[in-house]
């Protein structure tokens, strides 16, 4: 009977168009419901509704458009009140059944698609209640019922398998229920539908109207369907856009409802906190998100609890709270909750393990010592700055003892070397509580907790540690330390500690080196007043305060006069004459030797100028002085202005000096015997005295120390010792074809003694005594006036 009622009753044209809007209609249905039902409110309203208009539109559609179709053998109407409230039958009852069905779960799904094919149901009778025909209507109550059954039962298996897991089988097969159910009930209900005919006379039908009516219809009905596709695919893209956005953030996020529920995530949390798709899903409690992130982590049931009672409280913060979370493995995982208005909250986490080692290699970079791996000064003051004030402890500064001299004669990649060995063994000296920092150079430091004779105990046992030899490339390097001490008490100003512990290592090393010595009281003031006098030598040369003695040199034996040796001296406003041997190490220390150093030989160069070209002056440079060329640059220049013969020029030099500093000094030296310039060795005798050092230097006279000139007219045995010191001496330098000059002749006895041993040169308070520029210039003229009287 079905079949006969389509093939026979209607026009296949209007029923295959018809059958188009069914399907598209179906199809945007689908979609819709499934959009609606997974989204949240506000939103989930706006689809709904959106959702109800298109499907009771296309159901309605489809029945107006086979209706139209249909033929019923006689003029047909139609009720305009009865057909527009069969349209928002299908609508609201269509709405309605949709909430019911997404409300979750088997029965919700049933009973709501049932209640759309019940609104089905009455949108098709009430429609056919406005269908006016010429004739008796009569309806078959068994088809009748079949139709209601068949609709309600099919849509309520489409929306079951729609609501079942995501997949492109299930909507199909869903969309294929529904187009059945809408089908199966119009023309069940058709069949059902019995018109017997009345002749009418003038009566008639328009088909032609009625299928340009059916073919508007179904164009309105494909555009309300167009635009529900359209929304529908905006919407698409605008998600995929977002899922791809999602996916691609190298952030993990979590949307959160107000509920305590994940209503969107992307894969980046799961990749993050390493959980499995099952423990991470939307409609997930977030306690139960955490509780999987814990299980993973290897946190208790306490820390799990703990984490989800603290992301509580961040919700309920009206500002973003951000912190970090330390995982047992090692990893740092930034977390960034941001609470929003309507009570939800969006998560973030983002893995900064690599940009933490990265700020953590940058950080010890800075605090630390590239070479040796010890703290840095930096981290030094910034240490001593924390504890002053809040605890007591102690503080050793070290300074290496010869360390320059391993830099100059091995190089510098050797003295890196042996700092790296210098802070192993430092290290190997102290406790767990002790820090070790290297300042800089050849300067290092030790903060330790202040205890009984620590601090003593543990600098003696750095200074015995570092005055082991080193072993370095090939070559065996003996170095040492010297330590200053001082311990600081908790009410002690932390501004002052490297200042009391650089006081005592200053004594340390002005006492011998290789020792340890303690700030003690006084030291401040002893500091100042070195400073005070420090700078007051600095000025000395330009206030005028520098004076020039000069003590003769004789030739021996017939003692006439050979030269004179330039002697420095201090006369300060207030501390009256201050002797070199007090301001010359002073000079040394602070940098002022170079300035007093070119004033002396410039001074004593221009004085000698004006004496007879038989004459020479003798000037001492320290061996500060030599560390740079400028000062042959000086001397030549000197020379040159005043007229000098080289030969009038003598430089006197210590033997430890030269020997100290024997690579540099011997290159000073070369250029000294290039400008013709004599050389002399000071205090021979007291210092390495070898025939090596006599041969490397080459130097033109030995000036024989005045501790063994003093020596001879003495006791008998002191004589002997004296004598045979002076007379080995005086052979040695024969030999060599060196001069010598005795140093300190006082007495008539020495004098004699000295003369009798061969010695060249006599120079002592005996023989005259140091006296200023204008007396030396009267014994020239004196001693001048007497040769050419003899």
């Amino acid at each position: 009977m079905i079949l006969s009622c389509i093939a026979k009753g209607h026009n296949p044209w209007l029923i295959a168009l018809a059958a188009l809007v069914c399907v598209a209609g179906s199809w945007a249905t689908v979609r819709l419901f499934k959009r609606a039902a997974n989204t949240r409110w506000p939103e989930t309203g706006a689809w709904f509704v959106l959702t109800a208009l298109i499907t009771g539109a296309s159901i309605w559609c489809t029945h107006f458009i086979a209706i139209l179709g249909y033929d019923p053998g006689t003029p047909v109407g139609f009720d305009p009140v009865l057909t527009i409230v069969s349209l928002l039958v299908a609508m609201v009852g269509a709405g309605i059944g949709f909430v019911i069905a997404s409300a979750g779960g088997r029965t919700a799904s049933l009973i709501g698609g049932a209640v759309v094919g019940l609104s089905i149901v009455v949108m098709h009778y009430t429609g056919m209640m406005g269908y006016r025909v010429e004739g008796i209507v009569s309806w078959d109550l068994s088809y009748l019922s079949a139709s209601i059954v068949v609709s309600c039962s099919l849509t309520a298996a489409s929306l079951l398998v729609i609501r079942r897991p995501h997949s492109a089988r299930h909507t199909h097969l869903g969309t294929a229920l529904l187009v059945t159910a809408i089908v199966a009930l119009h023309f069940t209900g058709m069949t059902a539908f019995r018109v017997e005919p009345m002749a009418v006379e003038g009566a008639f039908s328009n088909p032609a109207a009625l299928r340009a009516l059916a073919l508007a219809v179904a164009a309105v009905a494909l555009v309300i369907i167009g635009a529900g596709f359209a929304s529908g695919m905006i919407d698409d893209r605008s998600r995929a856009d977002a899922a791809e956005a999602m996916s691609n953030m190298s952030n993990g996020l979590v949307a959160v409802s107000a509920a305590g529920r994940i209503t969107l995530f992307n894969e980046r949390v799961g990749d993050i906190f390493k959980l499995a798709p099952h423990q991470i899903q939307t409609e997930m409690p977030l306690a139960t998100f955490i509780a999987n992130i814990g299980e993973r982590s290897g946190w208790d049931r306490d820390r799990t609890d703990r984490v989800v009672k603290n992301h509580a409280l961040w919700f309920a913060k009206p500002e973003t709270t951000r912190l970090e979370q330390e995982f047992d493995d090692g990893r740092f995982i930034s977390v960034v909750c941001r609470p929003l208005p309507s009570g939800n909250a969006v998560l973030t986490y983002e893995d900064v393990t690599e940009a933490r080692a990265s700020q953590r290699k940058i950080t010890h970079m800075a605090y630390h010592d590239a070479l040796t791996g010890l703290a840095n000064r930096r981290l030094f003051t910034d240490t001593i700055e924390e504890a002053g004030g809040t605890r007591a402890f102690d503080l050793l500064m070290i300074d290496l003892d010869g360390f320059k001299a391993v830099n100059d004669k091995f190089g510098h990649s050797s003295g890196d070397h042996l700092l790296v060995q210098v802070a192993t063994r430092l290290r190997t000296t102290l406790s767990s509580e002790d820090l070790a920092f290297r300042l800089g150079g050849d300067e290092f430091a030790v903060l330790l907790p202040i205890a009984p004779h620590r601090a003593d105990d543990l600098a003696n046992r750095i200074v015995e540690a570092l005055a082991v030899p080193f072993v370095v490339g090939v070559n065996i390097v003996r170095i040492g330390c010297s330590v200053g001490v001082a311990s600081i008490l908790a009410t002690d100003d932390a501004s002052t500690v490297q200042r009391r512990a650089d006081l005592a290592l200053y004594k340390a090393k002005n006492d011998g080196r290789g020792r340890v010595e303690f700030y003690r009281d006084g030291m401040f003031e002893e500091a100042a007043e070195r400073q005070s006098f420090q700078d007051d030598l600095a000025l000395a040369v330009e206030r005028g305060q520098l004076e020039l003695h000069y003590q003769p040199l004789y030739a021996l034996p017939d003692r006439h006069l050979s030269g004179f040796e330039a002697l420095v001296r201090w006369r300060h406003p207030t501390r009256g004459m201050i002797s070199p041997a007090l301001f010359i190490p002073a000079a040394e220390v602070s940098g002022a030797i170079d300035r007093i150093g070119a004033w002396v030989l410039d001074e004593a160069l221009r004085e000698a100028a004006a004496w007879p070209k038989d004459l020479y002056v003798s000037v001492n440079v320290s061996a500060v002085q030599l560390r740079s060329p400028a000062i042959l640059t000086h001397l030549h220049r000197a020379i040159v202005e005043y007229g000098l013969s080289p030969r009038q020029v003598e430089i006197e030099l210590t033997e430890t000096a030269m020997v100290d500093n024997g690579g540099q000094i011997a290159a000073m030296l070369t250029g000294f015997r290039a400008l013709g310039i004599r050389l002399a060795m000071d205090d021979f005798g007291t210092g390495y005295s070898s025939l090596a050092h006599l041969r490397e230097f080459k130097v033109d006279r030995i000036k024989i120390d005045r501790s063994f000139v003093s020596g001879v007219g003495q006791s008998a045995d002191e004589e002997a010792g004296a004598a045979a010191v002076v007379r080995a001496i005086i052979g040695m330098a024969r030999e060599l074809a060196i001069e010598t000059t005795a140093e300190g002749i006082e007495t008539a006895e020495q004098l004699g003694r000295i003369e009798t041993l061969g010695c060249g040169t006599g120079q002592g308070y005996l023989l005259g005594r140091p006296m200023d520029a204008a007396s030396a210039r009267m014994l020239i003229k004196t001693h001048v006036s007497l040769r050419a009287f003899l």
